[in-house]
């Protein structure tokens, strides 16, 4: 009988679905400041981290740093959010905050190891 009781909630994927995309929607503009800052921090930890001995373990990053420095890996992450940014116009307008959340995920991440490394060190 509780499966025709229309008064009882139930979660279905779809119904989890537009609640994520609507909280995302609401912190939008939160995620591009925490894609930045992740930004920024990952590029301060990556020069502390090879200034104390560690290498760099992206192949992509570790060529521009060796051949251009620094300002490169900073130059190309700003450029990837760029390319975010024109990829967000692109998509639907309800998936859009994913973009900047696909971002920050694993650049946090990768905040979060440096630092822990840097502190182990």
């Amino acid at each position: 009988m509780w499966l025709l009781d229309r008064t009882v909630r139930h979660w279905t994927t779809e119904t989890w679905g537009r609640r994520v995309l609507d909280l995302l929607a609401s912190v939008e503009r939160e995620l591009w400041i925490l894609v930045v800052a992740a930004l920024l921090a990952d590029v301060y930890l990556t020069q502390t981290g090879l200034r104390a001995g560690f290498d760099e373990g992206n192949p992509v990053a570790r060529y521009l740093i060796q051949t251009f420095g620094i300002g490169a890996l900073a130059a190309f992450k700003f450029a990837v959010v760029g390319l975010a940014g024109v990829v967000r116009e692109l998509v639907p307008e309800r998936q859009a905050p994913t973009i900047p959340l696909g971002l920050a995920i694993p650049w946090v991440l990768a905040v979060c190891i440096n630092a822990a490394l840097l502190l182990g060190a």
